[in-house]
């Protein structure tokens, strides 16, 4: 019985294809490496002074053409920023 039960597990296992690694190709088939060209691209760093928010005015209803002067200030400032952004925006960065 025991013969029969080692002979059900190991006749199965005879049947599969060793492990064997493969053998290296052949001179004629190995591919020379070529050069590869990367392109980085690095972005041009935008100045803190730049990016720091601009505060809202805001104050009572009796000094509503203040708080208006003062938040068109503020937009016009914003509006400066960006363009000082934009003009930075797309150059190349210096090593």
């Amino acid at each position: 019985m025991r013969l029969l039960l080692l002979l059900a597990i190991l006749l199965p296992l005879a049947a599969c294809k060793p492990a064997l690694k493969p053998d290296l190709p052949s001179p004629d088939k190995i591919v020379a490496p070529t050069i590869v060209t990367v392109e980085r691209l690095v972005y041009v760093p935008i100045p803190a002074n730049l990016t720091r928010p601009e505060p809202i005015a805001e104050g009572a209803i009796a000094q509503c053409f203040d708080v208006a002067a003062q938040r068109r200030a503020a937009l016009q400032r914003a509006n400066s920023k960006l363009g000082q952004i934009g003009h930075i925006q797309g150059t190349e960065v210096k090593p």
